[in-house]
């Protein structure tokens, strides 16, 4: 069973966006994970970067600022991810990068045949 991670971000560092613990948070889950990195205008690539993983892929993006209304441009860029994960993924596995699985779940979320 393979599962696949996934998110985007941008500005993580200027927005106070917990990314690193939020990608740390289901890694151990995970056989891959993607992530769709925005043009930041702060710290965010070297933060994701730093975790250092081979399990994980930075795909560089450009937001497209007239998406911003409605959050369209969230959705694009989900899709961006999404789009990237190996078809051989039996699973995908979405968070956002404000988002964390608490270390006690993780047993229990493996429980479900992942």
């Amino acid at each position: 069973m393979k599962v696949a991670g996934f998110t985007f971000i941008r500005n993580a560092v200027k927005n106070d966006y917990p990314i690193v613990e939020a990608i740390t948070s289901i890694l151990p889950l995970c056989d891959e994970f993607i992530v769709a990195l925005g043009n930041s205008d702060d710290d965010t690539g070297n933060l994701v970067r730093g975790i250092n993983s081979p399990k994980i892929k930075i795909i560089d993006t450009v937001w497209d600022d007239t998406l911003r209304e409605g959050g369209s441009v969230f959705a694009a860029q989900t899709d961006i991810a999404f789009n990237a994960i190996s078809p051989d993924a039996d699973w995908a596995f979405y968070i956002q990068g404000d988002e964390c699985v608490h270390e006690k779940y993780l047993p229990l979320i493996k429980k479900f045949d992942l």
